[in-house]
């Protein structure tokens, strides 16, 4: 059986870096490629929790950041270790760590992956989550189009 190691950082060094990069690069749609930094671009206050396998490789990542005044979010688990039950537990830590925050997720099935899979939309699996939609916000650019959700104590 499969040994992670779940842990916090405020600083991800190089290695880290270039896993979650990787990571970011195989789970995103291709338009986002090679977008990573720009992420926590301006960002304060970042806190990243990762989940690294028994050879020490980040297989899950959270981030959570103040950007124009909101605690914000990002998320993201290998597709060989979905459905372990990994990104809810990301999403648990970060509840209790934060009454509230928010995140941009994708909400269409329109876009492939770098291995020319479908981008399948997280939506629903943050709804399970409690999350709230926020309709009047969205991004509808080339590169992404996306809605924001919202998680709050009270609510989920």
């Amino acid at each position: 059986m499969s040994t992670f190691k779940t842990y916090t950082t405020l600083n991800l060094n190089e290695t880290q870096f270039k896993d979650i990069n990787e990571l970011w690069n195989n789970e995103y749609p291709i338009k986002l490629k090679d977008r990573f930094s720009l992420l926590l671009q301006d960002a304060i206050c970042k806190n990243h929790y990762l989940i690294e396998d028994e050879n020490n490789c980040v297989i899950a990542w959270a981030v959570v950041f103040e950007k124009d005044n909101q605690i914000r979010f990002s998320i993201i688990v290998s597709s060989t270790h979905k459905g372990k039950g990994l990104g809810t537990d990301l999403i648990h830590l970060i509840k209790s760590d934060h009454p509230s925050f928010y995140g941009w997720v994708i909400d269409h099935n329109n876009d492939l992956k770098l291995n020319n899979e479908p981008y399948l939309s997280p939506l629903d699996f943050y709804m399970k989550q409690g999350f709230q939609i926020i309709p009047e916000s969205r991004i509808d650019s080339e590169i992404i189009k996306a809605v924001l959700i919202k998680w709050e104590a009270n609510n989920g």
